[in-house]
C-alpha cells in the first residue's frame, strides 16, 4: 500500500484554463463531460488535477514517461471519484503489482485537495523499521 496527497489553489486552475491548450492537455473528454456547464467548473477541475497528482505520488512515479490524460478521474452516479488508468500509467500500475487505487477529493472556497491510496504492490523501504543510525540518531 502506498499513499499520495495533493492540494491546489482553485484560482490557479482558473487562470491556467485561460491558456489555450491547458484543458485539452490535462483532462479527457470523459472528465470534462461530468463538469462542463457547472458553476463549480473550476473547483471540479482543481479536484481532478489534485487527484491525478495524488495518484502518481501514491504510485511513486510522478508523471515521468506518462501523460496527464493517462490518469482519468471520473465520478460514479453517487459522485464518488474513481481512477481509470490507461497507457503508460496503466503499465506502471501493473508493473508495480498494485491491485487498485482509491481516491478522495475535497474542496473549500479557495483550495482543492485529494488523497490517493494505491493498494497492493511490493513492499518498499517505507515499510521497514526506521534505521536511526542512518540518520545520525540513536533510538532513544
Amino acid at each position: 500500500m502506498q499513499i499520495g496527497v495533493d492540494i491546489i489553489e482553485i484560482n490557479r486552475i482558473k487562470k491556467a484554463c485561460a491558456r489555450k491548450n491547458f484543458v485539452k492537455r490535462f483532462f479527457t473528454l470523459r472528465e470534462l463531460d461530468g463538469v462542463e456547464g457547472k458553476s463549480s467548473f473550476y473547483t471540479h477541475l482543481a479536484g481532478k488535477y489534485a487527484a491525478k497528482e495524488a495518484v502518481v505520488k501514491a504510485m511513486g512515479t510522478g508523471f515521468r514517461n506518462m501523460k496527464w490524460k493517462d490518469i482519468e478521474i471520473l465520478n460514479k452516479a453517487s459522485g464518488k471519484p474513481v481512477v481509470v488508468l490507461s497507457g503508460k500509467a496503466k503499465k506502471m500500475f501493473e508493473l508495480k503489482n498494485f491491485n487498485s487505487i482509491l481516491v478522495s477529493i475535497s474542496h473549500c472556497k479557495e483550495y482543492a485537495i485529494a488523497f490517493a491510496v494505491a493498494l497492493g504492490g511490493a513492499a518498499d523501504e517505507s515499510c521497514q523499521p526506521l534505521n536511526y543510525e542512518a540518520y545520525g540518531q540513536n533510538s532513544h
